[in-house]
C-alpha cells in the first residue's frame, strides 16, 4: 500500500516538475484587439505585425519559447472585460493592445491591485492616457492640440475655413478626443468652430441631406474606421458632394484604397507614418509583410511590428515581466522602422507628423 502511494507521489511530483519546467521556459504575451466585425481590419493588422516580428525570432527570446495568447474584444466592453479576466487566469502579465482607445480604456479600468499587467498599445492615441505614471505604454503618438497644427495650417492656407465633422461614437475615447483637439487647433489658427459634430449611423442619407442644406461647409472630416469611412466617402460622392474630405489615421490603410476606389482620391490625412518612406528597415519590413500577408501593411501593422520588436529587446535584457516598465524606461530609446522611438517617463512617444493625400490610388506626402 505504502509502495503504491510512494509511486503515485513520485509520478505527481514528476508531472509537476515537468509542467513547471515548461512553464518557466515559456514567455506568454497577450494580444487584445477586435478580430471580428467591422473593426477587425485594425485588429488583424496589429496581430499580423506582432506575429511577423516574433516569427523573425523563431518565437524565442533567450532560448525560451514565446506564446501569443490572443483575445478578441469585438469592440465591446463586455468582451474586453472578459478578455482581461481570462488573461488573469492564464497568468498573462504583458499584453499588446487594445486596438482602439475605447477598448484600451475599458481594459485599463478592468485592472486592479490583484492584477496589474503591463499594457502596451500600437494604436491607442487618445490623450486620456497621457501623463499618467502607470503600466501603460504606447508607440502611437498621443493626440494634442499641437499635433494638429500642420493640418490646420494646410487647410487654412487653402482657404478651407469651415469644417463639418462626422465621428464614430462607438470609439468615443478616440473620436471625441480627435475632434476636440483638431477643432481647438483649427480655431486657434484662425479657422471657424466646426459647423457640426455629427455621430455616424448606419443610414448615411441624413448626413448628406444635412450637408446639402448648408452653404458654409468647405471640408468634411470623417473620424471613423476604414470600412465606414470608405462607404461614407462613396455615398458622399455619389450624392454629388465634392467637398474636400479629411480622413483620420484610424482609417488610413490599403483596405481604404481598395474599398473606396476612385471615390477616395484626394482625401487628406494627418499621420505619423510615411507610406513612401525610403528607409531600408521599413522597405525590408514592407517586403516581408507583403510576402506573408499578400497586402500592404497599414500604419498600425507597422507600429505593432515595432512595438513587438521593443518588447523583444526589453525581454532579452530582462525576462522578468514584472520589471518590464523599469527595464523599458532604462533603455528609453529604440530603433524603429522610420527612425528613433523614444519613450518619456509616462510611456508616451514623440513622432513627427506629416500630411498625405491619396493620388492615383496611393498615399503620397503633400
Amino acid at each position: 500500500m505504502y509502495k503504491v502511494v510512494g509511486i503515485v507521489s513520485v509520478i505527481i511530483l514528476g508531472l509537476f516538475s515537468y509542467f513547471s519546467f515548461f512553464s518557466n521556459n515559456e514567455i506568454k504575451i497577450g494580444f487584445l484587439g477586435g478580430l471580428s466585425g467591422k473593426y477587425s481590419n485594425l485588429g488583424h493588422s496589429l496581430l499580423n505585425g506582432m506575429t511577423l516580428a516574433l516569427e523573425e525570432e523563431n518565437f524565442k527570446i533567450n532560448e525560451k519559447k514565446v506564446k501569443i495568447i490572443s483575445k478578441d474584444d469585438r469592440q465591446r466592453p463586455t468582451f474586453a472585460k472578459l478578455a482581461v479576466t481570462e488573461f488573469k487566469k492564464e497568468d498573462v502579465n504583458l499584453i499588446l493592445g487594445s486596438g482602439t482607445s475605447s477598448m484600451t480604456k475599458i481594459a485599463l479600468e478592468s485592472f486592479d491591485e490583484n492584477y496589474m499587467p503591463t499594457l502596451i498599445s500600437a494604436s491607442a492615441s487618445s490623450n486620456t492616457f497621457s501623463k499618467k505614471d502607470d503600466n501603460f505604454f504606447r508607440t502611437q503618438v498621443s493626440q494634442s492640440e499641437a499635433s494638429f497644427e500642420k493640418l490646420s495650417k494646410y487647410l487654412l492656407s487653402n482657404n478651407l475655413k469651415s469644417i463639418y465633422a462626422i465621428y464614430d461614437s462607438n470609439n468615443r475615447a478616440y473620436s471625441e478626443s480627435y475632434a476636440s483637439n483638431f477643432e481647438s487647433s483649427f480655431k486657434k489658427l484662425g479657422g471657424n468652430p466646426f459647423v457640426k459634430l455629427k455621430a455616424l449611423s448606419k443610414d448615411f442619407s441624413h448626413i448628406t441631406e444635412d450637408i446639402k442644406k448648408r452653404e458654409d461647409i468647405d471640408a468634411i472630416i470623417i473620424i471613423a474606421n476604414t470600412i465606414d469611412t470608405a462607404k461614407l466617402v462613396q455615398f458622399l460622392r455619389i450624392s454629388d458632394i465634392e467637398k474636400t474630405v479629411i480622413g483620420s489615421s484610424w482609417s488610413k490603410s490599403s483596405k481604404l484604397l481598395e474599398d473606396g476606389g476612385k471615390y477616395v482620391e484626394g482625401m487628406i490625412f494627418l499621420t505619423s507614418y510615411n507610406n513612401s518612406s525610403k528607409n531600408e528597415k521599413y522597405l525590408n519590413f514592407v517586403k516581408k509583410y507583403e510576402k506573408k500577408y499578400k497586402t500592404k501593411p497599414s500604419v498600425f501593422a507597422s507600429q505593432s511590428y515595432e512595438t513587438t520588436k521593443i518588447i523583444i529587446e526589453v525581454l532579452k535584457k530582462n525576462e522578468n515581466i514584472k520589471e518590464f516598465k523599469d527595464t523599458l524606461l532604462s533603455i528609453k530609446k529604440f530603433e524603429g522602422l522610420q527612425g528613433e522611438i523614444e519613450f518619456d517617463k509616462y510611456g508616451d512617444v514623440k513622432r513627427d507628423y506629416i500630411l498625405m493625400k491619396v493620388k492615383n490610388g496611393q498615399y503620397k506626402p503633400i
